[in-house]
């Protein structure tokens, strides 16, 4: 999960809330960092009840992960 901080008049990008990925100026655009960080990178699940890998992006809600119960529920 990518954030945003401020610290120093600087707007930080963090990875995870404690690695920081680069800093901006403008908050805007740390914000725009963020949001496409969050959509291009992607993390390895396994699809519950088949153990097939597959890799979603890391910002994908809980409901639409189908590594989670609540995606099979629905």
């Amino acid at each position: 999960m990518f954030t945003v901080e401020k610290m120093n008049g600087v707007y930080l990008v963090m990875k995870n809330g404690n690695e920081l990925v680069n800093a901006h100026a403008r908050k805007r655009d740390a914000k725009a960092e963020a949001a496409y960080l969050g959509q291009t990178t992607m993390k390895t699940v396994t699809v519950l009840g088949t153990d097939k890998q597959i890799q979603i992006p890391v910002n994908t809600p809980i409901h639409c992960d189908p590594s989670s119960e609540t995606y099979w529920s629905m």
